[in-house]
């Protein structure tokens, strides 16, 4: 019992630094029942070094310095925007993130609730892995083979492959794309499911790529073929200038001007406040029964889902700590 108040203490004092009017970065660890702080923009640091495998760390609002991950670890960031009205502040890494160790197969690695100021590499061979609610602002870049990862929620620019590498399950789902899912193997098999790409093309689309409940918008006018060949497209809405290679199979799906299609705005621009919801939604439903696009499916959410709490207070009753706080709900 006293493990589990430590550890709740902690946690509190980590995600309520921001509502407490204080800007110091905090770090927890949680090992094997116990916890530990550190604080200052080196925290993570500190936290990442003294971590075992399958060890998690729940970070503050704040932009922490980064170094190259090489263990199963699961990080929980504050989120990757401000939410005012949630009490909720960004957690940052200030640079690139690499993942991913030589000579291993990296298993279990979770990620959300970040912004990664740069691109996500995986350099090095995973598997099992999620990046959940988290803003990359360039490119999840994949270096290397890839089995059953899952991209959920997240705001970014691209995910790219090498033509060489092999992406085993990849699935991605309910996302913001400004850009393209591309360079992987033939021998890849990747799932994009309630997203919306908001500039796709086909370059280099070799591998097998199924669409669902996607809102795609046409790419570069120098490719006239916006989803590649041996690619599949499922209840999905495509801009009119959207070309199909002969060997895309098309089914259920919808032609029609973007983005007139939004009931929250008359683009496809993304900003803080969109919903992505459509105007008519019950004409655009998926093949789950739920609209079309990010809005669909598990919806278009933000929030980590780590334990989130505000307005704590403490005080102390004889030998008892006693703790009030406000918890927020997803």
């Amino acid at each position: 019992m006293k493990k589990n108040l430590f550890l709740i203490m902690a946690l509190c004092c980590a995600v309520v630094a921001q509502a407490q009017g204080t800007d110091q970065f905090t770090a927890i660890l949680q090992h094997d029942g116990q916890a530990a702080t550190y604080k200052g923009s080196a925290a993570f640091k500190q936290a990442y070094e003294a971590a075992a495998d399958g060890d998690t760390i729940y970070l503050s609002q704040g932009i922490f310095e980064w170094l190259s991950i090489e263990k199963p670890l699961v990080i929980y960031g504050a989120g990757f925007e401000t939410i005012a009205e949630l009490n909720i502040a960004t957690t940052g890494f200030n640079a690139d993130i690499s993942v991913g160790k030589a000579d291993t197969i990296l298993s279990g690695f979770h990620m959300e609730g970040v912004r990664v100021m740069g691109n996500l590499k995986i350099n090095h061979e995973m598997k099992n892995c999620v990046i959940k609610n988290c803003r990359i602002d360039n490119n999840i870049i994949i270096n290397k083979n890839v089995e059953n990862m899952v991209v959920k929620q997240c705001r970014l620019n691209a995910v790219t492959g090498v033509d060489t590498n092999i992406a085993d399950g990849l699935f991605i789902s309910n996302c913001y794309l400004s850009s393209n899912v591309n360079n992987f193997s033939s021998e890849s098999f990747i799932h994009i499911d309630h997203c919306l790409l908001s500039r796709y093309d086909s370059r280099n689309a070799n591998a097998q790529i199924i669409f669902t409940n996607d809102i795609i918008m046409g790419g570069y006018s120098t490719y006239a073929s916006v989803v590649g060949q041996f690619s599949t497209v499922r209840n999905c809405i495509a801009q009119n200038s959207c070309g199909y290679t002969n060997n895309t199979q098309v089914y259920d799906s919808f032609s029609v001007d973007l983005p007139p299609i939004f009931a929250d705005a008359e683009t496809t621009d993304y900003s803080a406040t969109r919903t992505f919801e459509l105007k008519d939604p019950e004409t655009y439903k998926g093949t789950d029964g739920t609209p079309i696009g990010p809005s669909g499916g598990e919806g278009w959410n933000k929030v980590p889902s780590k334990p989130s709490i505000a307005n704590m207070s403490t005080s102390v009753s004889g030998a008892n700590l006693q703790v009030t706080y406000t918890p927020l709900v997803k």
